[in-house]
């Protein structure tokens, strides 16, 4: 046996296979290339001619300057050009979890969805997806990976929350529509992702019984499918991923068939979608039944129509040859593949163009250098009080110790700040010079380096951002040590209790516990620009105006 159940499967596919050059390039334009941005180039330039891969998305988070990235991107349009392809490469850049998070760049940082939702405005959502289309533009990228249509829930990892657009379906999907329309605008084209994952299961599973159909449509119509079919209204030629992981059930073939199910009866036929789904995975988990070579064959026989390759160069050539082999063997039919590259077409010929690419003028670099008053505007308006009284260091004494207690987080990528909060402990220090600046582990708790500040502080700002739901206990067990070790002065007289205030920078929900006699503040995200705009209201300095997205 082979060691995953996939190799098995497709044991006989073990030859390039012969195709017809058409079906070749078909193939070539479901297909798309993970680039390493410091891969040469000129190794991959065959692939652009055979199979004529049509699609790229570069890894970018440590390059140096846009200037290299734009320059990478013109090559890789140079080769397409030269291999006579019909339209340009669609061109995205891999994103580490926010909605535009391409951090050490040089462009401007943006609010998150769940941001931007808060400020309860779809003008303000619709001209920051402006923004960042032009910038995007401007280095020759024209695909982005945004926005989320999954609502916010109760299992929504603490880590995503930030890529929702919060709870509520009608509000989240007035928001999704403004954004994708922003960066249409700037001719950048929007990938909605949508991973519905438990109503996708529950009709795989309904599949044997006698009532299908209506299971079908009871799931369809549920709440967390109406940004989908919105979304598919407005624009039914857009790409979208679409899907559950392979891992989320218990063998490869019941993924396929309940992702097929999914997409040929709601997206399709229900919904009225004409463009292209792609696949969602970057990489196979390795505790999955399924290796990378044979992921992109099965993620092909899902339904779905533009395949991302492994990253790693073997395992990627290995994947091209399976897929040739099981189309000239009839396991993936050509006129699968012929169906799908005509969905991609379609979806290129909106926004794509060889005129509209030689045409585009090379970036003014740099893009920012100082602070853009947009995102400024939109990080302010996200800015919410949980608490209605006005802020307790309004009446502290600017000689006071304020004691500044901040999560250590995973860093994203390379060029993040060692120390995302400090932007947060630099702006109250301007305001009470004797802040000071403490960070804790989850993993370690509340320590012997945290009690003399606790003991001493006239005010603690302590900062919750919790990152997955395997701390969430471990995050509860420090903050009841925490009001453990403040009991004692919250009995002193009032004048020498401490102020307390506590701030959510990521998922609102960690604020869902009260904390009695804490003055809350959200700001979703510890962004430079969000810890800025939460200490103007912790300073006091003027009043929040955002609101929980329900």
């Amino acid at each position: 046996m082979g060691t995953h159940l996939c190799c098995d499967s497709f044991r006989s596919l073990n030859g390039p296979g012969s195709l017809e050059e058409q079906d070749s390039r078909n193939l070539g334009q479901t297909l798309i290339l993970l680039l390493d941005y410091h891969q040469d180039p000129l190794t991959l330039r065959s692939l652009f001619h055979d199979p004529g891969i049509g699609s790229v998305i570069v890894t970018c988070s440590d390059a140096p300057n846009l200037g290299r990235i734009a320059s990478l991107i013109n090559q890789l349009q140079h080769f397409a050009r030269e291999a006579r392809h019909d339209r340009p490469l669609t061109v995205g850049l891999r994103q580490e979890g926010a909605l535009y998070d391409f951090l050490g760049l040089g462009q401007t940082r943006y609010p998150s969805p769940l941001s931007l939702a808060a400020g309860h405005s779809t003008e303000s959502v619709c001209q920051v997806g402006s923004a960042i289309g032009k910038e995007l533009a401007s280095i020759g990228v024209n695909w982005i990976f945004t926005p989320t249509l999954d609502l916010l829930s109760d299992i929504t990892e603490p880590l995503s929350a930030s890529q929702t657009f919060g709870s509520n379906t009608l509000a989240a999907t007035e928001y999704a529509i403004a954004l994708i329309q922003g960066l249409a605008a700037e001719g950048v084209s929007a990938c909605s992702n949508a991973h519905p994952t438990g109503a996708v299961f529950e009709i795989f599973r309904s599949q044997e019984d006698s009532e299908f159909v209506d299971d079908v449509k009871e799931h369809s119509d549920s709440p967390e499918f109406l940004p989908i079919a919105s979304v598919i209204a407005r624009y039914p030629r857009n790409s979208m991923q679409f899907g559950a992981a392979i891992h989320d059930f218990p063998n490869p073939e019941q993924s396929a068939q309940s992702i097929r199910s999914a997409c040929e009866l709601i997206l399709r036929n229900k919904c009225g979608y004409r463009g292209p789904t792609v696949s969602s995975l970057a990489e196979t988990p390795e505790d999955a039944s399924v290796c990378p070579k044979h992921a992109p064959l099965l993620t092909f026989l899902s339904g779905l129509d533009m395949l991302r390759l492994p990253e790693d160069p073997e395992a990627r050539d290995a994947s091209i040859s399976v897929l040739k082999a099981a189309m000239a063997s009839n396991v993936l039919p050509i006129s699968t593949v012929s169906a799908a590259a005509a969905r991609v077409a379609s979806f290129k010929a909106q926004f794509l163009s060889w005129e509209r690419e030689l045409n585009r003028q090379p970036p003014e670099l740099p893009l920012t250098t100082v602070p853009d008053p947009l995102a400024q505007r939109a990080f302010r308006a996200s800015t919410t009080a949980i608490s209605p009284t006005p802020s307790p260091l309004l009446n502290l004494a600017p000689n006071a110790m304020l004691a500044l207690l901040t999560p250590q987080v995973h860093r994203r990528h390379p060029n993040s700040p060692s120390d995302p909060f400090e932007p947060l402990g630099q702006a109250l220090s301007r305001s009470f010079p004797r802040t000071r600046h403490v960070s804790y582990n989850l993993a370690e708790g509340l320590t012997a380096t945290h009690l003399p500040f606790l003991q001493r502080a006239a005010a603690v700002v302590f900062v919750l951002c919790n990152q997955s739901s395997a701390f969430i206990e471990s995050q509860d067990e420090f903050v009841a040590a925490l009001r453990n070790a403040m009991r004692a002065r919250d009995t002193m007289p009032v004048p020498q209790r401490p102020r307390k205030i506590v701030i959510a920078a990521g998922d609102p929900r960690d604020l869902r516990d009260a904390f009695e006699g804490w003055w809350a503040v959200c700001c979703y995200e510890f962004s430079k620009g969000a810890l800025e705009a939460a200490a103007e209201v912790v300073l006091g300095e003027r009043q929040a105006t955002g609101r929980v997205p329900a």
